[in-house]
């Protein structure tokens, strides 16, 4: 990737729009915009002020008229950048958007690859890798819990909790220092004891934020969660219910749902991947058929399950083939109905309390018991140990092998320590520790990662 060119791409999603944002950045901005962008009035591009929206006229670079839009220009390093920046709106139709930006093109900048314009952002010290990490996370957030997570990291919840746990491991490492520096300056005891609870303490601090993972990983990935059970027990009731829809249909005839219904949504402060099944039984139907051996497979797949039982209905073979065929994934009884006041048997409440880690009793159809559920999944999901607006939490995989790799580390100083180890190899030992914790937010990490992560952007951004 030459940082030395100037790039420039669309960054308005594609189609017809009010407006479309076409972004350039590098050291030819201006020069550039001038030959695409004629100000109204005595200002020109090349002495117009920054952060000044001009209005004027867009052509190509041989003067034929394109569009009149606005124009915004920014000056290193105080854009999103760092770089000399611009921001050229149009009239958001896709010819001329085209038609813009082919003209910036032929005014000499270059098409931005995808996620360059926050790749420069990192590179030019505008943001951590984290923070940047963020900014994708915003673009792909489809339920609220998402928007919350990637604005409290974008604001540097997480960038901040590395750092203080880098300063800590800092001062563990300059004490290792000063002990060789200086080997007449015995540290034992006390200051042995220091070093020790200081590493403790990072030691704490990494376990916590890896504790943090399970909850960023639902909310930023979402949980594949299955709503399965045999025909006619409120499957397709409760995933209305869950997804505040009517897509799927409920009728009082058995084998209703005969393919998956699929939604993303915002329950239990996660995010679920929900999907509605077809009913368990033996089916002779063939299309309810291929139905019941999609289901099972979603079952099979299944990082969350929501079985669903009649409360009056005592459990079938079918039922007890489903709970025993479940993998090893959190699950939750549902036993619904309970609007009818029908009770189900003793001994089927205590199979099905043995086989789920929450049970949960409830209406579909006056939703009674809708929050019991919700708070069963938060519970699952740890949802109510972590504020998104606020706390640290981390929910790439990359974020959490570095962590990981970091805290296996800080054990072997730990050990060391304690056994008694020359301070040369401890110190050697705790430097690495730092250098793979300064690698979570982007110090020191390798170009492949970097390559990696900017790639799952889009162009434009």
């Amino acid at each position: 990737m030459g940082f030395n060119d100037t790039i420039a791409a669309v960054s308005t999603p594609r189609g017809k729009g009010g407006i479309a944002v076409i972004r350039i950045s590098g050291d030819d901005t201006r020069e550039i915009a001038s030959r695409v962008f004629r100000p109204c009035g005595k200002c020109t591009v090349n002495d117009a002020p920054v952060r000044r929206a001009l209005y004027g006229t867009i052509t190509s670079p041989g003067g034929d008229v394109l569009d009149t839009g606005i124009l915004v220009i920014y000056e290193a390093p105080h854009s999103y950048t760092g770089e000399d920046m611009a921001e050229l709106s149009c009239h958001g139709g896709v010819y001329v958007t085209g038609a813009v930006l082919s003209a910036v093109f032929e005014a000499g900048a270059v098409q931005a690859q995808p996620g360059e314009f926050t790749r420069r952002a990192f590179t030019n010290g505008k943001m951590s890798l984290t923070e940047a990490e963020a900014v994708g996370l915003l673009l792909d957030a489809d339920t609220e819990e998402k928007m919350k997570l990637s604005s409290s990291a974008q604001r540097g919840s997480l960038k901040n909790e590395l750092k203080r746990i880098s300063d800590e491991l800092y001062g563990v490492l300059s004490s290792l220092y000063a002990a060789i520096d200086y080997p007449d300056e015995d540290i034992q005891d006390s200051g042995e004891s220091g070093l020790a609870d200081a590493v403790i303490s990072v030691e704490r601090q990494i376990r916590d934020l890896l504790g943090t993972y399970k909850r960023g990983r639902a909310v930023a990935d979402g949980v594949k969660c299955v709503i399965c059970g045999r025909p006619n027990a409120g499957k397709s009731s409760l995933y209305n219910r869950i997804s505040r829809s009517d897509d799927a249909i409920v009728t009082d005839v058995a084998g209703t749902t005969r393919d998956i219904l699929r939604d993303t949504v915002s329950f239990g402060g996660i995010t679920l991947r929900l999907s509605d099944t077809a009913g368990l039984r033996d089916a002779s139907d063939k299309v309810e058929k291929i139905g019941v051996q999609r289901a099972v497979s979603e079952i099979e797949s299944a990082e969350l399950i929501l079985a669903v039982f009649d409360s009056g209905a005592p459990l079938d073979e079918y039922d007890k083939k489903m709970i025993k065929s479940y993998p090893g994934v959190p699950r939750v009884a549902v036993i619904n109905k309970t609007d009818l006041g029908r009770a189900m048997e003793k001994a089927d409440i205590e199979l099905i309390s043995a086989s789920h880690d929450k049970t949960v009793y409830l209406s579909c159809e006056t939703g009674e018991g809708m929050d019991a559920l919700e708070t069963a999944v938060r519970e699952l999901f740890d949802s109510e140990k972590l504020n998104l607006s606020s706390d640290a939490v981390i929910w790439d995989a990359r974020q959490k092998a570095s962590l990981e790799k970091a805290l296996s580390l800080i054990g072997q100083v730990e050990k060391s320590l304690e056994t008694g180890a020359y301070i040369d190899a401890v110190c050697t030992v705790c430097e690495e520790a730092l250098g793979v914790l300064l690698e979570t937010d982007g110090r020191g990490v390798t170009d492949e990662i970097v390559n990696n992560i900017f790639a799952r952007f889009c162009v434009g951004k």
